[in-house]
C-alpha cells in the first residue's frame, strides 16, 4: 500500500472513531494478555531446589525433578541460587567474564513466584580475582548473601543484595585458608537464625566455615570471624549445597545430588541424578545446629593458659578450636554452629593448652536449646554428651572454667530512719574469715577484716589447694555509732549457675559452709541512721494551658535558722539534696528559684512522713521536731492565653457577624461567631467581647494556632487568608489587630436559554466537524493528482 494510502486509512480510522463516540459508542481495546500462574515453593525437609547454567529452577523430591517457572532470558552461566523463608524470596546471579575468559563480578537476579519468571535487578557487583560460587537468603532478614573464594581458596569474600535499598554491600573476608587445598568449589547455607554456612569442595574433602548471625551483623568490610569445621571425605566437584530442617546435607555436582546425615557428614545415599547440568542447589528448610563455646569465670590460674574445645559425634572429630587472649566470659572461639541431624548424639570436650593445668580450675557444662535448658545436658567436668532435640532450633552447650578460688565480697549500704535514701557506707568494719574444712585455704588479704571503701565494698579471694577443698567464711561488721542493723544477706552463686542464699539477721558473725572452688559470694549489709528529715518536691501543672516547663526547671530552697544551725538544703526536685535531706531542728524558711513566665506559685504545703505527726508551718515556712520527716511541697501552674483581634470594611468601620475557625496545636478547631451584646456576661459562645466586629478568645493553652475567616460579614467577599500565631509563657496575651473584607460586587444577571439552544450548539459543531473532514479528503486527492 502506498505511503498516501496508509495515511488516508489513518485518518479514516480516527475520524471514525470521533463520530463513534459522538454518538455514543465506544472503541473496544485488546484484552490484556492472561497472568501466568504462580509458583509455589516448599519449604519442607527433603525437598532440594537447583539451577541450571541456562538459569531454568527445578524442584526435586523423591528423586523426581521439575521445572519450576520458566528459565532466566539471556543468561549462561546462572549460579548462586538462594531462597528464603517460606519461599517468600528467590534469588540467584549470571556470572559475568571478559573476552579473555576471567571472570568480572555478576548481576543479581530475582524469580517473582507470581509470574514464574526470573528478572534483572539491575545491581551488579565488578571485581577480579574472585571465582563466585554460591549465594544464599538469610532466613532470618530476607537479604541475599552471595560470594566466592579467590583463586588460591584462602579467603572467601562475601556480599549482600538488600532488596529494600536495591543496593549492594561488600562485608568482609572469611579466613579459609585452614587447611586449604588450593582452588575450591562450593556453596553458601543459611539457618533459621541467620547463621551462615560456607561449605567448602575441594577434591572430596567438605568443610564447614560457619559465621555466626552476631558476627556477620558487625561485619562492616574487614575479617569476619568464622569457625572451621572439621573436613570429612564426599563427593568431588560440589558446586551445590543445601541443608533440611531433619539434619540432612545434600551435596549437588552438576548432574548427581547426593545426600548425608550431619554432622559427620555419614549416611551417604543418592537424592537424584540428571543431565539438567546444575550449577547450584538451595531450599528454604533450617536445620538445627550444634555449638560448643567456652566460659572462663573469675580469670585464669596462669595468664598464659589457654582451653581446647572438641565435637565429636562418636569417634568422629566434628571440629575444634582454642581459646586466646586473657579476657573473662565467654570466649570469642567456638566450634560451630554445625548443622545436625535430628536425634544425633554429640560428645563435647574441653582440654589444657599452652601449658595449662585443668587440676587448676573447677569445670563445669550445661548445654540449652534456644536459650532453655536441656534436662541431663549438664554436669561437672570437663566432658559431656548431648543429643539433638527433635523440637527447637539452635544447641548451644557451654564448657565453665573457674580457678581454684572461691571470691567473698562485703558491700555496706546505709538509708536514712525510713529506710529510704540508700547509698554506700564508706569506712565501715567488714570482716570474712575463712576457715578450710577439707584440704587448705588461703586468704587474700589475709586479714579477717577491712573497711569498706567509698563504695561500700570489700572483697577476698580464697585459694584452695585441691578442687576438693571447701570451707566455713564468717560474715560480720563492727556496728557504728547512730546507726542500727537494718537488714542483710549473703547470696553464694556455684559454678554451675546454682545460688543459694543466707539471711542475715544481726551485726554478728554468720557462717556460711561448704564454700568451694568456683563460689562467689556476695553480702550485703543495710544499716539505717535515726535522723530528722526534711524534702523538698516541685510540682508542675502543665494541664490546663499545656505548658512545657518541667519541675526541674526551678531550684528549691531551705534555709535553717539558728536553732537548726543556719543549715541549708537546695537542689532540684527529686535531687539527692533536697529529698530526705538529714537535718536538725528548727525553722526553715522556703523558696524557689528560677520562676519562669506564664507560670503562677502557690504557698508551700507540707505534711509529715513521720515523727509527731503534725507539722507547724504557713505558705513559706516549716519548723521541724527531732525525728519528724517532712514533705514541703509548691506547686506552679502554667497560666493559660488570650488573643483579641477585629473585623472591619475598608473605610476602618467594625463588622459584625464573621464567623471564624481557630485550629489549636494539637489540631483541634473551634468555631468562633462575633459577639455583639450589651455586656461580657451575654457573651455565651468562644468570643468573649460584646461590640461587633471585636474578638476575645480566652483559656488558650501553649502553642502554635491558626485563625480562618470561615464566614464574611453579610455582604462582604470572605477572606481566607490563614492567620498564625503562638501562645507561649512569654506571650499570653496576642493582639492580632484588625482584618478587612471587601464588599461584595454587583451580581451580573445570567444568560437566558436551555435545552434547545444546547442542541443547536452541539449541531453546529458536529456540522463544522464534517465540514473539515471532507475538505481535508478533498485537499488530499488534489495533492495524490499532482504526484
Amino acid at each position: 500500500m502506498t505511503r498516501l494510502g496508509l495515511r488516508v486509512r489513518a485518518w479514516w480510522a480516527a475520524l471514525t472513531a470521533v463520530l463513534m463516540v459522538a454518538a455514543g459508542g465506544a472503541i473496544v481495546l485488546p484484552a490484556a494478555p492472561a497472568q501466568a500462574a504462580p509458583v509455589s515453593i516448599t519449604c519442607e525437609p527433603g525437598v532440594v531446589y537447583s539451577v541450571s547454567q541456562a538459569g531454568q529452577m527445578r524442584e526435586i523430591s523423591g528423586g523426581s525433578p521439575k521445572n519450576v517457572g520458566d528459565a532466566a532470558s539471556g543468561v549462561s552461566n546462572f549460579n548462586g541460587l538462594g531462597i528464603g523463608t517460606d519461599g517468600s524470596a528467590v534469588y540467584a546471579y549470571e556470572r559475568n567474564f571478559n573476552w579473555l575468559g576471567s571472570e568480572t563480578g555478576l548481576t543479581v537476579y530475582r524469580f517473582n513466584s507470581s509470574t514464574g519468571k526470573w528478572a534483572s535487578t539491575g545491581k551488579s557487583v565488578t571485581v577480579s580475582g574472585i571465582g563466585f560460587i554460591g549465594g544464599a537468603v538469610d532466613l532470618s532478614t530476607g537479604r541475599y548473601y552471595f560470594g566466592g573464594y579467590t583463586s588460591s581458596g584462602t579467603s572467601f569474600r562475601l556480599y549482600v543484595y538488600d532488596a529494600s535499598t536495591n543496593a549492594i554491600t561488600y562485608k568482609g573476608t572469611i579466613d579459609t585458608s585452614a587447611d586449604s587445598g588450593g582452588a575450591a568449589n562450593g556453596d553458601i547455607a543459611f539457618d533459621t537464625n541467620g547463621n551462615l554456612f560456607i561449605v567448602r569442595g575441594s577434591g572430596t574433602t567438605t568443610t564447614v566455615f560457619s559465621v555466626t548471625s552476631a558476627n556477620l551483623a558487625k561485619a562492616n568490610g574487614g575479617t569476619i570471624s568464622s569457625s572451621k569445621s572439621a573436613g570429612f571425605t564426599t563427593n568431588s566437584n560440589v558446586n551445590g549445597v543445601s541443608f533440611d530442617a531433619a539434619g540432612k546435607a545434600y551435596l549437588g555436582t552438576g548432574d548427581t545430588i547426593t545426600s548425608y546425615d550431619m554432622p559427620n557428614w555419614s549416611n551417604k545415599q543418592s537424592f537424584a541424578s540428571g543431565s539438567w547440568s546444575s550449577t547450584d542447589l538451595a531450599s528454604c528448610s533450617s536445620p538445627a545446629t550444634i555449638t560448643l563455646q567456652k566460659d572462663v569465670q573469675g580469670g585464669r590460674a596462669k595468664s598464659s593458659d589457654q582451653f581446647g574445645l572438641s565435637l565429636k559425634q562418636g569417634s568422629t572429630e566434628l571440629g575444634a578450636t582454642t581459646t586466646t587472649g586473657t579476657q573473662t566470659g565467654i570466649q570469642d572461639e567456638i566450634v560451630g554452629p554445625l548443622p545436625a541431624k535430628r536425634g544425633a548424639e554429640i560428645v563435647f570436650s574441653e582440654s589444657a593448652a599452652t601449658g595449662a593445668d585443668l587440676g587448676n580450675y573447677a569445670s563445669t557444662y550445661s548445654c540449652a536449646v534456644d536459650g532453655k535448658a536441656l534436662s541431663g545436658s549438664s554436669g561437672t567436668g570437663t566432658s559431656g554428651t548431648v543429643t539433638i532435640p527433635n523440637t527447637g532450633d539452635a544447641v548451644v552447650c557451654t564448657i565453665t572454667n573457674a580457678p581454684l578460688t572461691a571470691n567473698v565480697s562485703i558491700h555496706k549500704d546505709v538509708v536514712d530512719e525510713n529506710g529510704e535514701n540508700k547509698k554506700p557506707g564508706k569506712d565501715w568494719t567488714v570482716g570474712a574469715k575463712a576457715t578450710a574444712t577439707t584440704d587448705s585455704v588461703t586468704s587474700a588479704p589475709t586479714a579477717a577484716t577491712q573497711k569498706t571503701d567509698a563504695n561500700g565494698n570489700a572483697k577476698w579471694g580464697l585459694k584452695f589447694s585441691k578442687t576438693t577443698g571447701r570451707a566455713t567464711v564468717a560474715i560480720s561488721e563492727t556496728q557504728q555509732d547512730g546507726f542500727e542493723f537494718k537488714s542483710g544477706s549473703c547470696d553464694i552463686t556455684r559454678i554451675d549457675g546454682s545460688k543459694t542464699t543466707t539471711k542475715l539477721t544481726s551485726d554478728k558473725s554468720t557462717d556460711l559452709t561448704g564454700i568451694k572452688p568456683g563460689d562467689n559470694v556476695d553480702c550485703t549489709y543495710l544499716n539505717k541512721v535515726s535522723d530528722t528529715a526534711l524534702t523538698l518536691v516541685k510540682k508542675v501543672d502543665n494541664k490546663a494551658a499545656a505548658g512545657t516547663s518541667k519541675d526541674t526547671d526551678w531550684t528549691l530552697k531551705a534555709a535553717g535558722d539558728a536553732a537548726s544551725g543556719n543549715k541549708t538544703i537546695e537542689g532540684k526536685t527529686g535531687s539527692i539534696e533536697v529529698t530526705k535531706a538529714k537535718v536538725k531542728a528548727g525553722k526553715y524558711a522556703l523558696s524557689e528559684t528560677g520562676a519562669l513566665k506564664g507560670y503562677e506559685a502557690s504557698d508551700w504545703v507540707c505534711k509529715p512522713s513521720s515523727g509527731s505527726g503534725t507539722v507547724t508551718s504557713d505558705k513559706s515556712s516549716v519548723t521541724l521536731k527531732s525525728g519528724d520527716d517532712v514533705t514541703c511541697t509548691v506547686t506552679n501552674t502554667a497560666k493559660t492565653g488570650a488573643v483579641t483581634w477585629g473585623k472591619t470594611d475598608e473605610s476602618g468601620t467594625a463588622l459584625k457577624g464573621s464567623v471564624w475557625t481557630l485550629t489549636g496545636p494539637d489540631g483541634s478547631e473551634l468555631t468562633i461567631e462575633d459577639c455583639a451584646a450589651a455586656s461580657a456576661s451575654e457573651c455565651t459562645g468562644q468570643d468573649k467581647d460584646p461590640a461587633a466586629g471585636k474578638f476575645s478568645v480566652t483559656g488558650l493553652k501553649w502553642g502554635d494556632y491558626t485563625l480562618t475567616e470561615k464566614k464574611a460579614p453579610a455582604g462582604y467577599l470572605l477572606d481566607d487568608t490563614p492567620h498564625t500565631f503562638t501562645v507561649s509563657g512569654s506571650e499570653l496575651d496576642k493582639s492580632l489587630g484588625s482584618y478587612t473584607n471587601e464588599q461584595k460586587p454587583q451580581v451580573a444577571l445570567p444568560l437566558t436559554g436551555g435545552t434547545g439552544s444546547q442542541i443547536y450548539l452541539i449541531g453546529g459543531a458536529a456540522l463544522l466537524a464534517a465540514a473539515g473532514a471532507i475538505a481535508l479528503l478533498k485537499g488530499l486527492r488534489r495533492r495524490n493528482r499532482k504526484h
